[in-house]
């Protein structure tokens, strides 16, 4: 996948910010180391950078190349915020 353009990198980077403010809310967890950076995206590089979440690769930088569209990158953030709070619930730490 390419990010060609800023309308594509805000609409990833609005996606992880509401997807880290749900965590936050739903979880309880103060987020605010989270939420100044959750994801971005470098279009020059075509990397996306993260400490909020783990993507694919489970590192801080994420190849825009490991997905096929911005649809899959909208699903690993929105599986991954419900494994969190799926994981949470049944820790009992809600």
């Amino acid at each position: 996948m390419l990010v060609s353009d800023y309308e594509d990198k805000g609409y990833i980077e609005g996606y992880a910010a509401a997807c880290v403010d749900i965590l936050g809310k739903l979880t309880g967890e103060k987020m605010s180391h989270k939420i100044y950076d959750p994801l971005t995206v470098n279009l020059a590089d075509q990397i996306m950078r993260s400490y909020a979440f783990n993507m694919k690769d489970g590192g801080r930088s994420h190849p825009l190349s490991d997905y096929e569209d911005i649809e899959e990158v909208c699903d690993t953030l929105l599986q991954e915020t419900f494994d969190v709070i799926t994981q949470e619930y049944r820790d009992g730490d809600y």
